[in-house]
């Protein structure tokens, strides 16, 4: 429908500061890669810091679901997980999936069309960075959520790190038009709604051969509190 096709140019035009429809097809292959792997095992680790730990039955929505690969994530914890994005070759990629117990649909994050304290977990990973007004996006995931009780959970590419300022070099990159966040500047953005957990993550050695070392990086990294791990994971309780 041309209309239909019309207003979701409008959308990504309105709220998104790149068209990943013209990244669908080859997204997944990051989390493919050695390196991606690595990445992809750390961020989980930190993100399920902040999980609940009985999820049957808990309803949780994601926003800038992408192709799923969240989602499904999030699903083997035991959520049932409503996953949007405003990319809708993005959500055809998730549906193929056909991940259990989650559905997925274009929406905007700027307007969620779900009624207020719907869900119990309201997460955003790496998707704050590319929108244009990360405040609106986190009023409306805030207003979905259930208070109280309920809890945001949020993952950004943090702007400290080396390897993301490398990524904002790339001219044809999506990350040259992110806007990424330090830790104080995620604090800063989350503060109004609750006490913000974070734990910085992703020190991943640069050359492949040491990539076996990881672990021990990363946990090197956490105990001395370095801030410049590329991944930050965030959590209000609210």
């Amino acid at each position: 429908m041309p209309w239909a096709d019309n207003n979701l140019q409008m959308a990504i035009g309105k709220s998104s500061r790149f068209d990943f429809d013209l990244l669908a097809d080859k997204y997944d292959s990051w989390y493919e890669s050695a390196k991606g792997r690595m990445y992809d095992r750390l961020e989980k680790k930190a993100i399920s810091r902040y999980l609940p730990p009985d999820a049957k039955g808990k309803k949780l929505l994601e926003v800038g679901c992408g192709t799923g690969h969240w989602s499904g994530f999030f699903s083997e914890h035991g959520f049932e997980v409503v996953g949007v994005d405003v990319s809708e070759r993005m959500i055809d990629m998730a549906k193929s999936k056909n991940i259990p117990n989650v559905s997925f649909q274009v929406a905007d994050g700027y307007s969620l069309p779900f009624p207020d304290e719907t869900f119990d977990v309201t997460a955003a990973i790496t998707t704050l960075e590319f929108v244009r007004d990360a405040k609106a996006v986190i009023r409306e995931m805030v207003r979905c959520t259930r208070k109280p009780g309920g809890r945001l959970l949020i993952g950004v590419l943090n702007e400290l790190a080396r390897l993301n300022r490398n990524r904002k070099q790339r001219p044809e990159s999506p990350y040259a038009k992110a806007r990424l966040f330090s830790p104080s500047q995620l604090k800063q953005l989350l503060e109004p709604y609750g006490r913000v957990h974070t734990v910085i993550t992703g020190f991943v050695p640069n050359q492949t051969v040491l990539l076996p070392l990881t672990p021990l990086f990363d946990a090197i990294g956490r105990f001395l509190h370095i801030p410049y791990g590329a991944f930050i994971a965030a959590e209000v309780k609210l």
